[in-house]
């Protein structure tokens, strides 16, 4: 397995910083456009599809010769990437990780350079953009991007996740960009261009906050929850955010995009209404500007108590706007239906000798509700403040509402379940490699369009794993190329995958990793104070 590289181990996260860039696209050729035009490419990786490494053996590394590159002044962990035909730009929102109350959002704009650049498609009259190089023709394709800053918004806290409006994916040109980010609370933002200010500067504007109300009682204990369909967060400074419990992740449903799912430390999962808005506080700044008028919160449709411990990450599941699963520090993969919270399903648990899949649900006066569990269940959770069967990370395919993803704390195998049959993993993504790395998991995501599974990881590397064998007929034979056959699933034998069809490997390790939607040719991963674009 020689593109494995066994020796990598964790660094420490150095990296050069960037010039801040409000207004957009810089003038002349970028040292990232001055690379492609040597054509000068990363270094390949022997044996994996399309694999790059970067730093290593010689590949490229320094800050002004990487291309498709952006720096931070802070080391970076959130990510996402947007790319929609009514933008002139790609989007893409990095979420910063330092200890202290000085993380930032930031929001860099991608200029793509290849056949846009030779054509001169693009309509924002920037010179830069119509350079064009005597190698290329117009059949080319986008082969890398210019990155530049053009925003950013203070916070206190780190973001746990970040995901850029569904929405933006259908809307015409001129309908803006949104956002939602989670930390201590939910925000939701909006980028918008300042054309009457000097340089036509970006302004982030902060819209909502979405305060998770504590659920008061014990979920083990059967009590209900006491927020109701209708209630909001009424928040009258930023003083009080504190003394809500955080917020650990969400998800924006991509049906339905005026409704949002946030999961929380207090064991709830709640269901907001965006279109049923009203005003927050006037103490809360919502731009980091005092004179700005205060954000929006939006209507609770559903609060529900979904785990006997804390709730990590929480998703809708494909094309649906009221079944989403949930992964929490008990161990357990749950799913839900809006339409029925008088039940909850387990579809996966650590221990085989666990209750059955079926989990009451009792539904409080005005439809919130709380999870049923025996008295010896809440007990074991309170015993265990931080369980080593902990899920963090969930992620539902993008073409199947069957399969889900998850890991477990400091796994490095990612966990895939069928719906169809809870209990057992239908397949297994080993990241060890055979026992040669220990390295954990950092981040999993599906590909917009397919069944192949994006993992990042300590190991410094972001691999591609190809999933396409997980079909309706429960064949589970994978590409001859990969040399694999899997056992059938009916007889619920795991399936474990131990080689990647794609392989990118980082000096620092990968933090995060994300794909360029809604296409899935490019893939965004983070590292140390970077974010590098990778072309598959």
């Amino acid at each position: 397995m020689d593109w494995y590289n066994s020796s990598q181990a964790k660094r420490g996260s150095v990296s050069a910083g960037t010039p801040y860039l409000k207004n957009g696209i810089r003038q002349g050729i970028s040292p990232q456009r001055s690379q492609y035009y040597r054509n000068t490419g990363a270094m390949g990786i022997p044996g994996i599809n399309h694999g790059v490494e970067s730093g290593v053996d010689g590949a490229i590394s320094s800050v002004s010769e990487r291309p498709s590159y952006y720096f931070s002044q802070y080391p970076l962990y959130c990510c996402d990437w947007i790319s929609t035909n009514a933008a002139d730009v790609d989007c893409i929102a990095l979420g910063t990780y330092k200890e202290g109350f000085t993380n930032k959002l930031e929001i860099a704009h991608g200029v793509p350079y290849g056949r846009d650049a030779i054509l001169g498609t693009r309509s924002d009259g920037n010179e830069d953009l119509k350079m064009a190089s005597p190698t290329l023709d117009a059949n080319d394709s986008v082969e890398g991007f210019d990155f530049h800053k053009v925003s950013e918004f203070k916070l206190d806290y780190p973001i746990t996740r970040i995901q850029w409006d569904p929405q933006m994916l259908r809307s015409s040109p001129g309908c803006g960009e949104r956002l939602a980010v989670s930390s201590e609370v939910l925000r939701l933002f909006k980028v918008e261009q300042d054309y009457c200010g000097p340089g036509n500067e970006y302004n982030t504007t902060q819209t909502h906050i979405l305060a998770n109300t504590m659920a008061t009682g014990n979920p083990g204990a059967g009590s209900h929850n006491t927020v109701s369909p209708g209630g909001n967060g009424n928040l009258a400074s930023a003083d009080e955010l504190d003394s809500h419990p955080p917020v650990t992740s969400f998800d924006w449903n991509k049906v339905d995009t005026n409704i949002i799912i946030t999961s929380s430390v207090d064991t709830t999962c709640t269901v907001w209404d965006l279109n049923r808005s009203s005003r927050l506080g006037d103490g809360l700044a919502c731009n980091n500007n005092a004179t700005s008028a205060a954000p929006d919160t939006a209507y609770v449709k559903t609060q529900l108590i979904a785990h006997d411990s804390e709730v990590f990450d929480v998703k809708f599941i494909h094309g649906s706007t009221n079944i989403f699963a949930s992964v929490g520090n008990d161990g357990s993969m749950r799913v839900f239906d809006l339409r029925s919270l008088e039940h909850s399903t387990i579809i996966y648990e650590p221990s085989s000798a666990s209750a059955a899949s079926g989990v009451s649900v009792g539904v409080a006066a005005g439809g919130a509700s709380s999870l049923t569990a025996s008295p010896s269940s809440a007990a074991a959770s309170d015993a265990q403040a931080h369980s080593s069967k902990a899920l963090l990370k969930l992620a539902t395919s993008n073409i199947d509402q069957h399969y889900l993803a998850t890991i477990m704390c400091n796994s490095n195998q990612v966990l895939i379940v069928d719906m169809r049959m809870p209990g057992v993993p239908v397949a297994t993504l080993d990241g060890s490699f055979g026992g040669l790395s220990p390295a954990a998991f950092n981040s999993i995501s599906w590909h917009p369009s397919s069944n192949h599974l994006l993992t990042a990881g300590d190991d410094c590397q972001a691999l591609i794993w190809d999933c396409t064998h997980l079909d309706s007929s429960m064949s589970r034979r994978a590409p001859a190329s990969m040399g694999l056959n899997l056992s059938p699933s009916l007889h619920y034998d795991p399936s474990t995958m131990q080689l990647p069809s794609f392989a990118y490997s980082e000096d620092l390790e990968v933090n995060n990793a994300c794909w360029r939607a809604d296409s899935g040719d490019w893939i965004g991963v983070v590292s140390g104070k970077g974010f590098q674009a990778v072309s598959l």
